[in-house]
């Protein structure tokens, strides 16, 4: 983060509570410092110019404080020092693109990628705040060692909280917007316009748009096309779309990075209709990628979270062969506690004899943590951005990413021992293909997933992983399917999934070449992967002609009970045989409650107060 001076005679030795330890050597608009708190951690103290009202500009400050620490320089507060607003900040180990480049050379290939995505999720999370950068060049991005981070964000804001600031520090005028030049203040456009200027600095080693002047410079900024020859194809689409002239042309940063992720099905509805279609939930699910990316999930992902225990070489899994064994009851137990779960609106109204607990769950908010139930009730982070499920029998938890390749062009599923910690990952399919929805088999062997094409927003197939080999096999389907209907196992370990034509709404069962030999055609959509009893000899369905839930027999056929909901609930799962959980909206959220075949609410399992969905929950056995 700079090169570190001696300081000279009129340099601070003591800022607040800061003691002063060296001068960073860098232009700007402000005296930085390496420091010291209290307690002996590095910080980074920006000294800002003289202002008529320095407590004005220190209140501006407290914004900063809210952009989310994984993309940032993080700042910890401010403060005044006479008439000099300061900025205290993170210090983060690690040299400035603008240093980087320079001594290493630029960068290609993954390693661009990967700084793409990081800045870019920096930029987005500050808008997100509501916070402008300001100052987006080399000399503001740092390689840290967990990834690259934007440094001195909002600076520029801060200095125009003093209405007696006449002028403002504008940088390098190869790294500004052209409506800058305009004296139209700085938005959210300008900070795309110059991360795109960054990036081909990064790829290319020049300033795009220098000049031999600061009015050659500013000429080329305003009017000159920006040059992006020898830039990957895809980066360079995406670069080129930021650095257009009028703000109002550039893409918002959220949509930049979908873009940089291989999300861009997510940018737009299509108006297409193929057989078997219909918008699926997990699509609209991704509100987590379109509204979760949009506060920069892909860093996380790209960053592995510090877990509390020791990663260890995984050694070949050992798996319970023989199927679970469910336990069948009668009635429903009552409710002997209430569990709030940490960093949630969620509260469980549990008895330890619940046959069905909430097991794990994933935040779709920052930092979009993972967390597994252990066998004392406490939780555990296990991942980011990836959605966990536990096996039958407790042992491992699978992990599929919700953000597509990030690392490379594999999608992938990771597995985790929840005894040991060790873990391996397993390739599924290749990209433009992806991996999604993840279910286990009963006996706690394999693992299927459904194959999404986003391009034709259908699932294509199934890949079956094998937990004991850790192998993968893709198998297309003879009949392809709205993403609406995932693949799941039957309780005797074949491929089923739901389907829509049409005539029918049914299930169909498949063999392992990827043909139907089975197919339910009168009994409805089931929804979700929990379709089966946990004695698997009935299946729940919405029924074919009402949105009541339909039970049936899963070796005849029949009908054994037409269940009636509450308008707007939700399949949420079953409970034992004769009991299942249904999601019905309050107005502060939703509850979970389990009911009775008959319809009648025996107990509320939870309640969550978030209109705004984000926790995305899963139940089954505590591991």
């Amino acid at each position: 983060m700079g090169r570190a001076v001696p300081l000279e005679p009129d340099d601070p030795t003591v800022v607040g509570e800061y003691r002063i330890t060296g001068k960073i050597d860098e232009p700007g608009p402000e005296d930085a410092y390496l420091a010291t708190d209290p307690r002996g951690t590095p910080v980074v103290i920006r000294l800002l110019a003289p202002v008529a009202e320095p407590e004005r500009v220190t209140a501006a400050v407290g914004p900063l404080k809210g952009v989310p620490a994984f993309c940032v320089a993080q700042v910890l507060g401010g403060g005044t020092l006479g008439d000099r607003p300061y900025v205290v900040s993170e210090h983060v180990d690690g040299p400035t693109l603008a240093e980087a480049v320079p001594a290493n050379g630029v960068l290609t290939g993954a390693a661009l990628h990967r700084l793409a995505v990081g800045t870019m999720s920096a930029v987005v999370a500050i808008h997100q705040a509501g916070v402008l950068h300001g100052d987006i060049r080399p000399s503001t991005v740092v390689l840290g060692p967990d990834g690259p981070r934007m440094a001195d964000f909002g600076l520029n804001e801060a200095l125009r909280a003093s209405e007696t600031t006449v002028t403002r520090y504008v940088g390098k005028p190869a790294y500004r917007a052209p409506e800058e030049f305009d004296a139209v203040p700085a938005g959210p456009p300008a900070d795309v316009f110059a991360w795109a200027a960054t990036m081909v600095f990064a790829a290319t080693g020049r300033d795009l748009f220098a000049g031999d002047s600061v009015a050659a410079t500013v000429n080329r900024v305003v009017r000159e096309p920006a040059d992006l020859t020898g830039i990957d194809v895809e980066l360079r689409s995406v670069l080129s779309a930021c650095l257009a002239k009028d703000p109002g042309d550039r893409p918002v940063a959220s949509d930049v990075l979908l873009r940089l992720i291989g999300e861009e099905s997510l940018l737009q509805v299509t108006g297409r209709v193929t057989r078997r279609r219909r918008r699926a939930p997990w699509r609209a699910a991704t509100a987590f990628l379109a509204g979760a990316l949009v506060a920069g999930v892909a860093v996380f992902l790209a960053v592995p979270p510090r877990v509390e225990y020791v990663r260890v070489q995984a050694a070949p899994p050992s798996v319970t062969t023989a199927a679970t064994v469910a336990v069948e009851l009668d009635s429903v137990p009552e409710k002997t506690t209430d569990v709030k779960v940490d960093g949630t609106n969620v509260t469980m109204h549990e008895s330890a004899d619940d046959p069905v607990r909430l097991n794990g769950y994933l935040s779709l908010k920052a930092p979009f943590a993972a967390y597994v139930r252990r066998a004392d009730g406490t939780f555990t982070e296990v991942g980011r951005g990836e959605e966990p499920m536990v096996s039958p029998d407790g042992t491992w938890v699978a992990l599929s990413p919700w953000a597509k390749f990030l690392r490379s062009d594999y999608d992938y599923v990771k597995f985790r021992d929840l005894a040991t910690g060790a873990e391996f990952t397993v390739n599924t399919v290749r990209r433009p293909l992806r991996s999604i929805m993840p279910s286990w088999s009963r006996d706690g062997t394999k693992v299927v997933l459904s194959v999404d094409n986003p391009d034709k927003e259908r699932i294509e197939g199934f890949v079956v992983v094998d937990v004991t080999t850790r192998t993968a096999s893709f198998v297309q389907t003879e009949y392809y399917g709205g993403d609406a209907y995932p693949f799941g196992f039957t309780p005797d370990g074949q491929i089923a999934r739901g389907y829509s034509d049409s005539r029918h709404r049914g299930v169909e069962i498949y063999d392992t070449r990827g043909k139907v030999s089975r197919t339910l055609h009168w009994v409805g959509l089931p929804r979700d992967r929990s379709w089966f009893s946990p004695s698997g000899r009935s299946l729940a369905t919405l029924c074919p002609k009402s949105d009541d839930i339909c039970v049936w027999d899963m070796g005849s056929g029949a009908r054994l009970a037409t269940v009636p909901t509450p308008a707007d609930s939700l399949w949420n799962g079953w409970f034992t045989d004769r009991h299942f959980v249904v999601r019905v909206p309050t107005k502060k959220g939703y509850e979970l409650r389990i009911v009775d075949l008959l319809g009648q609410v025996e107990r509320v399992l939870a309640t969550v107060d978030d209109k705004k969905d984000t926790v995305f929950l899963r139940f089954g056995v505590l591991p």
